[in-house]
């Protein structure tokens, strides 16, 4: 199957998805601006994406205590797709790639960012707003040697909004395709919780970056603060290294990260995994669970289409999926340790 788009009309494809350009700076309109401008613009021209944050409309969420921390349990039915994607290689090689340039639907279009990347609106939003950015390469799905790219976003964006990664065996549904999202600031409860001094301890300083780790929330969570990108960079760069030996894998393990802003600092949120999806996701019949874990829901937001599942979800199964799909603590202790 065809993946990437080699021909004499790429340029002219290119400025036919093109609705705005961002290449930095002081001058011009904001990046999150143009961003806004996109999303108003697209809702009015592309059926798709009205259609999705219309669901949005009829989306019904509420709170679970677990104790020691609290979710947000969303019913979106327009998260359907999303959330069922077949991301078995086989399916995968088998279908186009949906974030090729040659493959977007045909009404379409994106913010061209800094000449590697296409900001898109998500159609199957999980906040008021959106948005997926894509290579304008077909590039496999990979934070290595991309975390400066996530900075750099959070940074262009600014702190109120969030930049979010799913590896490539643990949320994306592309994983064939280089993409990040960005969603708005604060809409995820880890978000919160990452400011009480009770839920993360400080673990390390390397190189001016401030290394804290998770107390109490149900999965293992590792941040990282620096005002320096290249050291933000470096330090994240060894952590995956490390965890990759920890875990004896030759390729990326298994993560999901999040990075804002906050004031003169960035700030990356790590979230190791060992599985993607919980038993309970291929169960049969009423005993299946149907919440796919990625970077928003081990952000706290628990996203699930069925109202049944909705309705069911309480603080023991919450317990169980973050169990069962984060890395041991035992095994992160130990990376940090080696950093250190």
């Amino acid at each position: 199957m065809k993946k990437t788009m080699e021909s004499a009309d790429t340029p002219v494809l290119m400025n036919q998805k093109t609705h705005a350009v961002f290449e930095g700076g002081e001058h011009g309109k904001s990046l999150a601006e143009l961003c806004r401008e996109l999303l108003s613009d697209q809702k009015k021209t592309w059926p798709a994406c009205r259609q999705g944050y219309e669901f949005l409309r009829s989306m019904v969420v509420r709170d679970i205590s677990c104790s020691e921390f609290s979710v947000r349990v969303q019913h979106n039915s327009g998260r359907m797709k999303s959330t069922l994607a077949d991301v078995r290689k086989e399916a995968v090689n088998d279908r186009p790639c949906f974030l090729c340039l040659d493959h977007l639907p045909e009404k379409q279009k994106g913010i061209r960012y800094r000449n590697e990347y296409l900001i898109l609106c998500n159609p199957m939003p999980v906040f008021p707003f959106h948005f997926t950015v894509s290579c304008l390469d077909h590039h496999p799905q990979t934070v290595r040697g991309k975390i400066d790219t996530l900075l750099q976003l959070a940074a262009d964006f600014g702190s109120d909004w969030t930049v979010l990664y799913n590896g490539p065996r643990c949320g994306a549904s592309a994983p064939d395709h280089l993409h990040f999202q960005v969603v708005p600031a604060g809409h995820m409860p880890v978000e919160k919780d990452i400011h009480g001094k009770d839920r993360f301890s400080l673990a390390a300083r390397l190189d001016g970056v401030l290394l804290h780790s998770a107390k109490n929330l149900g999965r293992e969570i590792v941040a990282l603060e620096a005002d320096s990108t290249i050291a933000l960079t470096r330090v994240f760069d060894d952590f995956l290294k490390v965890l990759a030996e920890a875990l004896l894998l030759d390729k990326e393990p298994m993560i999901n990260v999040a990075a804002f802003c906050a004031g003169h600092s960035l700030r990356l949120l790590v979230f190791p995994r060992r599985k993607h999806r919980p038993e309970a996701f291929f169960r049969k019949g009423d005993d299946r669970v149907t919440v796919s874990p990625a970077v928003i829901e081990m952000g706290g937001v628990l996203v699930t289409p069925f109202q049944r599942d909705f309705e069911r979800l309480n603080e023991e199964v919450v317990k169980d999926i973050y169990r069962e799909v984060s890395l041991e603590g035992e095994i992160v202790q130990k990376v940090i340790d080696r950093l250190v």
